[in-house]
């Protein structure tokens, strides 16, 4: 918000206060003026409406806001007084902590906060982060450069180890990326911020995939690939089309435009002058994994093959297992992807005979979510067959030790433990209720 937005929030609060009270108008109302002389500590404390309307419009307490009487400790009138509240300059600081906190590795944040159930079931996931993303966050402040950055970094690796519980704070990275670019400070460059939001956008994009909104993902998606094309970025512009086509995969009867969003996007990559780099590569490779599980989607197994073998001759170019991009791409996320193509189109032998030969130590040891895929895969493989339940049910288990945060979320395995338990014989699969019970899920 600039400040005449959140004066003229805060004076039609008041209007509205006013009208409900049968008060008439005691104030002039805000200006951008007043305001100013709030943010630079000119005025610390404003008259009790002022207070209450700004409070009411950012959501937050006097407290929060650096407001504070500036009068002697002696003054006993039941307000705050100077000497135990902090100046502006202070509050703003701990606010900028406040959203920091998650990324720093820190286990509680500073003035811990009481549990939230909203993140006990992926529809309270989704409600939050449609809200994170389409709301409107008043009063949020832009993140410097290099701590949005950070804050992106840390935000990528809890990701990738399914650390769900760490990205709650990602409203805030995206609200203080966006403002971060509105300013456009001359002391920052304007493509180096257009990349750190494109990549705000992008993590909240996997994470919306991860939650099953599609048209969410599909949004964020599509905004990734506007902030990547004003960092005028081509291998971000790719990653952010890979988004896409993963949006468009979670959405019934898309998987072939998911396909072609992502070839399209593979081959535009392929022509660019910098193709031969590893970021290129990666997201040329990661496009074509794609491809071949939308193909298998489509029970296109020629056209499955035909990606998965283009992706390892680049994988062989690249040489190594990478992590360019967050894209995870190299040989071994072939031979993962392999599997789960495998799966897909329900050859669950060659699944199972992939796997026997797979070694995912060689994945980076950030890549958690990653590996534990494999065990998830071989589950729904062996669960196929109606014979093979207790060594479906030992993959999944080893699935929720690897990435314990994603039994709740991931739609597979809540689906494969219905599965198991609608058919379960109690001596072969011991442990399967309690399994259940962790995952949310309903015996019927």
């Amino acid at each position: 918000m600039s400040r005449q937005e959140l004066a003229d929030a805060c004076n039609a609060a008041l209007a509205s206060r006013y009208a409900k009270q049968g008060r008439r108008q005691r104030w002039a109302g805000l200006t951008e003026k007043t305001l100013g002389t709030l943010e630079r500590g000119e005025i610390r404390w404003p008259n009790e409406d002022y207070r209450w309307a700004l409070c009411t419009v950012l959501h937050t307490d006097v407290r929060s806001l650096g407001l504070y009487i500036d009068r002697p400790a002696n003054a006993n009138d039941g307000e705050p007084t100077g000497d135990t509240e902090p100046d502006l300059h202070q509050s703003r600081q701990k606010a900028t902590a406040a959203v920091l906190w998650r990324f720093d590795g820190e286990s509680e944040p500073p003035q811990a906060s009481l549990r939230d159930d909203r993140f006990d079931s992926p529809s309270g996931w989704r409600t939050w982060l449609r809200s994170s993303v389409l709301g409107r966050n008043h009063g949020q402040v832009a993140l410097p450069i290099q701590e949005l950055e950070a804050a992106l970094l840390r935000g990528n690796l809890a990701y990738q180890g399914a650390r769900y519980s760490e990205l709650r704070q990602l409203s805030a990275i995206i609200g203080g990326a966006e403002s971060l670019f509105a300013e456009q400070p001359s002391t920052v460059d304007i493509s180096r911020v257009a990349r750190a939001a494109s990549g705000a956008y992008l993590l909240a994009s996997k994470l919306a995939v991860k939650l099953g909104d599609g048209e969410l993902a599909w949004t964020t998606a599509d905004r990734a690939r506007c902030f990547g094309l004003i960092a005028v970025d081509p291998a971000l512009t790719a990653i952010a089309a890979y988004q896409t086509a993963c949006a468009l995969a979670k959405q019934p009867g898309r998987a072939a435009e998911a396909e072609e969003v992502a070839v399209a996007a593979a081959d535009a990559i392929a022509r660019d002058r910098l193709h031969g780099t590893p970021a290129y590569l990666s997201a040329y490779g990661a496009l074509l994994l794609h491809a071949a599980v939308a193909a298998a989607r489509r029970a296109d197994a020629r056209n499955a093959s035909s990606h998965l073998q283009e992706a390892e001759s680049v994988a062989e170019r690249l040489g190594h297992n990478s992590n360019e991009l967050w894209t995870a791409f190299g040989p071994a996320n072939v031979r993962l992807h392999q599997i789960s193509v495998a799966v897909i189109l329900r050859d669950n032998r060659q699944a199972l005979q992939i796997a026997d030969q797979l070694d995912t130590s060689h994945l980076p040891a950030t890549l958690t979510s990653r590996r534990a895929r494999v065990h998830l895969d071989l589950a729904v493989a062996h669960s196929a067959s109606g014979k093979s339940d207790p060594q479906a049910m030992l993959q999944l288990l080893e699935y929720e030790r690897l990435v314990p945060e994603a039994i709740k979320l991931n739609a597979t395995a809540t689906g494969l433990i219905t599965q198991l338990l609608r058919r379960e014989r109690r001596s072969d699969t011991p442990g399967l209720r309690a399994l259940a019970n962790r995952a949310g899920v309903q015996d019927t």
